[in-house]
């Protein structure tokens, strides 16, 4: 391994967490295109960030802090006839603060954990930029629906609806395979103006939140059909993206 080989594969803990500028990262992906060894470590990685997400759990307040504020509490004791009063004082005061803390904690948890979806989006966007930025958006190339169709066989366990839109002013640019999480998916690729548009297809696990969401200057549009999910990211505005998931309902009403 050459030198600059080796400070490139040193470089891919800072790739996933993110810590490295984008040249830096389009640098990476230029690597990794070529180096097996990074290909098999950054796929471990992913994977491995994606299983943490999906498997850490709350922990639930135990015992041992209804045993450490009980124990701090103190003993009776004879004494004038303010006492009682003052201990009771006490344990509101104890249990309002017992309340805070778990509360307190909770959000922090709540803010360290986001939401399955949060994490999804985040994902495909980060997926859409190391496509975008490294140059490697389609893996193959084609406006022919039924020549990008059939490429996903046998790479993904999703067979996605893939759709020609270029008398809407979407042309199809082609598709990719992509690991935004744990499972490899299609992505088709859109082109919208000047912006590319990344649409990832995967089984619908009840209804797509609705509304456009933003993240960085990048919007990501949810909708699903028939079964399946879609995602489409780009850098265009929420209008555009809305205006594309219209024409692609509409032509897929369209089908057979």
């Amino acid at each position: 391994m050459s030198p600059a080989s080796a400070i490139a594969c040193e470089s891919l803990e800072a790739y996933v967490d993110g810590e490295l500028s984008a040249a830096e990262s389009a640098a990476f992906d230029r690597h990794v295109a070529g180096c097996s060894a990074c290909q098999a470590q950054l796929e471990r990685q992913l994977r491995l960030r994606a299983n943490l997400r999906t498997t850490l759990a709350k922990p639930a307040a135990g015992e041992d802090l209804r045993h450490r504020i009980l124990a701090a509490l103190p003993q009776d004791r004879p004494a004038s006839a303010s006492r009682p009063v003052a201990r009771r004082q006490w344990l509101a005061m104890a249990a309002a603060a017992s309340v805070a803390a778990i509360l307190a904690s909770s959000a922090t948890l709540y803010v360290v954990r986001p939401s399955a979806e949060d994490d999804w989006q985040q994902a495909i966007l980060d997926s859409h930029l190391r496509a975008t930025l490294s140059g490697h958006v389609i893996d193959v190339a084609s406006s022919d629906r039924h020549t990008v169709k059939p490429w996903f066989g046998g790479k993904t366990k999703i067979a996605p609806i893939v759709l020609d839109l270029a008398d809407v002013g979407y042309p199809l640019l082609g598709g990719r395979l992509d690991i935004p999480q744990k499972d490899a998916l299609p992505v088709l690729v859109y082109k919208a103006g000047p912006h590319v548009v990344s649409v990832f297809v995967r089984a619908a696990d009840g209804p797509a939140p609705a509304g456009i969401a933003k993240i960085d200057g990048f919007s990501i549009l949810n909708w699903s059909d028939d079964g399946l999910a879609y995602s489409a990211v780009s850098d265009a505005d929420g209008a555009e993206l809305e205006a594309f998931q219209r024409a692609f309902a509409a032509a897929r009403q369209k089908l057979p």
